[in-house]
């Protein structure tokens, strides 16, 4: 057997010394979901703490919320992404394929990456209850669905034993964009904030353009593609063994649905990409109600 790589190795080894906590009779460990969760829930704080101390940033200010939310979730993405590309190359790629005959390692990264997404989910859902006072804002819900519709999808391939492979896949593609996007929603608002010889000024253009490109591309280009191939193994006969058409029937829905969602996105980054280095998010840009100048 083929010893595992460095990040499966500590993905692997962090899951199994890490206590079980399962979900009344069944074998569904919730606990490393549990501790992802405060992972994010503390890192989140740490984030607040280093902007409002060391930037100045005023954690009054409505863009504060968005400044740190945003820095949590490129760290989140820089964390995972790697991860799940070493998990990708580790065994064949079968979008629809089983985990049975899987190294134990391998077993335990997957259900580590997973939980690890899931966490992350989890304090986001926290976070947006606290921004909107115990309720989910109207401007937050598609969020939450994401979240769902994500989560769901995860544990289900967690349970079944298969279909690991398009989620990790799924995930690594929909978060190969999000540094960048995440470190677009910071500079523009950064740049509300600073004065205008600052270095959040100076990326911010280079940073919108980039942006654009990379997440046109992945959704508009790449995820057709993806989404198609997962499509047809998971109807497959191979597919339809190892997870059940009344199961691989909604997954199709959930993650063409999720693209379709993102149609607007898209279509801003294209025109994003027309107006080249002309930044639509500009200083003095009006982001509506509690985000006046």
């Amino acid at each position: 057997m083929t010893a595992p790589n460095a990040p499966l190795k500590f993905w692997s080894g962090f899951y199994s010394s890490c206590p079980k906590v399962y979900l009344p009779g069944t074998q569904f460990d919730v606990g490393f979901i549990f501790l992802s969760t405060i992972f994010f829930c503390s890192l989140r704080l740490s984030i607040e703490y280093f902007y409002a101390n060391y930037h100045g940033f005023d954690p009054e200010n409505i863009r504060f919320g968005d400044i740190t939310s945003s820095s949590t979730s490129t760290l989140h993405s820089l964390i995972l992404v790697p991860s799940l590309l070493f998990a990708l190359r580790d065994q064949p790629y079968m979008p629809a394929g089983s985990i049975t005959n899987a190294p134990q390692y391998y077993k335990d990264t997957v259900t580590a990456l997973l939980s690890f997404c899931t966490g992350y989910m989890c304090y986001d859902f926290v976070f947006l209850l606290i921004k909107g006072g115990g309720t989910i804002l109207p401007a937050d819900i598609p969020f939450v669905g994401h979240h769902i519709v994500t989560s769901l999808y995860m544990s289900q391939c967690r349970v079944l034993g298969a279909g690991h492979i398009s989620a990790m896949s799924l995930m690594c593609s929909g978060e190969f964009s999000n540094p960048l996007q995440n470190g677009h929603n910071i500079t523009k608002m950064a740049i509300q904030l600073t004065a205008e010889n600052t270095f959040w000024h100076t990326i911010h253009p280079y940073l919108e353009y980039i942006f654009a490109a990379v997440y046109f591309f992945f959704r508009a280009i790449f995820a057709p593609v993806q989404l198609s191939q997962i499509s047809y193994h998971l109807l497959t006969k191979e597919g339809r063994k190892n997870i059940k058409i009344y199961i691989g029937i909604p997954w199709i829905i959930m993650i063409w649905g999720i693209i379709l969602g993102s149609i607007p996105w898209t279509i801003e980054t294209w025109e994003m990409l027309s107006d080249g280095l002309e930044v639509k998010y500009h200083k003095d840009y009006d982001y509506g109600p509690g985000y006046e100048l």
